[in-house]
């Protein structure tokens, strides 16, 4: 059985009681307890033993940091939900002296219990619990996409394609215990975070690569264009705005952008198989040409020839601003062969007022 708690962190404390001011003579000497206990894994994720190594102790009080206290001198407890307890004994000695140990212990709902929602095709998936280590006594689904709850042990459920949900599965144990797992779930099933595998520099809070002034910037790690380096010194593509975020501006008089882009090449080869790139953004006002691209190879097409491009793996054109239209996008895309990606912006801002701004990014990929 898999070892499903973390000790965090032990710390013995000792405590006297108070000497009488009012005797001269130096007090006798107190027959201190020693407190010392082990956390043993119990038979499911949820449930401990806790043995007692303490020794010249007359009384004990264990606390499990979940309002649940116990004299026993060996106790077994079951912690009703997943979470970090502060475990703590309390050794009282004979003459009223007092000892401590404190235990952190982390209770991880991903490794009581994991599921998956695999194809079924016609954009349709079907959930399932893949692995548990606790009995079952109940489940209940909530897809993410506002349709309701099910009460099914492996439902099926029709998703919007190239979009992403979060799915929530609520866990009732034999015992009682009640925690969520969550997972990021598409219409050809769950995905997993592979953002630091193959990109630098995502976000939240972008590092620059140089700086002009107390605003603008070169966003690191990013290929960045001329058309875009068109603010005062020469910089573009990083804005300390709105958390120091990846951007794009011609506003106000500035120079137009014409052809512009910010791009960068995965780390690695990118494996075949099926991504989502997702962006969050702080804000956003699109009228001419703004496309989030996904491309073959090294570089991103121009503006002009992103669309029916057969090095492009996936794009997105957007228009528009954030307060009328979502802050998040996602743009689907497969890669028949392993090789090089690049992922990135290529925009055109002719008329005036337009911009972004883009919180962080994340790249996931198809869980199988």
């Amino acid at each position: 059985m898999n070892k499903l708690f973390i000790l965090l962190l032990s710390i013995v404390i000792f405590t006297s009681c108070s000497k009488n001011k009012d005797i001269e003579a130096e007090p006798a000497e107190q027959n201190r307890p020693f407190v010392d206990f082990e956390v043993v894994p119990g038979d499911d994720a949820f449930t401990f033993d806790f043995k007692n190594n303490s020794k010249d102790y007359k009384k004990l009080e264990w606390r499990f940091g979940d309002d649940s206290i116990s004299t026993e001198v060996a106790p077994k407890h079951i912690f009703a939900t997943a979470g970090t307890f502060e475990v703590n004994l309390k050794a009282i000695a004979e003459d009223g002296s007092t000892a401590r140990k404190v235990v952190l212990v982390k209770i991880i709902p991903d490794l009581a219990l994991n599921f998956i929602a695999e194809s079924q095709g016609s954009d349709k998936v079907k959930f399932s619990v893949k692995s548990a280590n606790v009995v079952v006594k109940s489940l209940s689904w909530d897809f993410g996409d506002n349709s309701g709850i099910s009460l099914e042990q492996a439902p099926i459920k029709q998703y919007s394609a190239g979009n992403l949900y979060t799915a929530k599965l609520t866990v009732t144990t034999e015992k009682g215990s009640v925690f969520t797992v969550n997972k990021l779930v598409t219409s050809n099933g769950t995905v997993k975070d592979v953002t630091t595998n193959y990109l630098l520099n995502v976000g939240p809070k972008f590092i620059p690569s140089a700086r002009f002034g107390s605003r603008w910037g070169i966003v690191a790690d990013w290929r960045v264009n001329a058309a875009v380096l068109q603010r005062d010194g020469g910089m573009g593509g990083w804005d300390e705005w709105d958390g120091n975020s990846m951007s794009m501006e011609s506003w106000g008089g500035e120079p137009d952008i014409i052809n512009g882009k910010i791009e960068q090449t995965t780390l690695l080869p990118l494996p075949a198989g099926e991504y989502f790139y997702t962006l969050d953004f702080v804000g956003y006002q699109w009228k001419n040409e703004f496309y989030t691209v996904i491309a073959k190879g090294k570089n991103l097409p121009d503006v002009t020839n992103v669309e029916n491009n057969p090095i492009v793996l996936g794009f997105t054109k957007s228009k528009g601003n954030s307060d009328s239209s979502p802050k998040k996008f996602t743009t689907g895309f497969k890669v028949p062969v392993e090789g090089d990606v690049t992922v990135g912006f290529v925009a055109t801002f002719i008329d005036p007022d337009q911009y972004f701004r883009l919180r962080s990014i994340k790249l996931y990929q198809l869980d199988k």
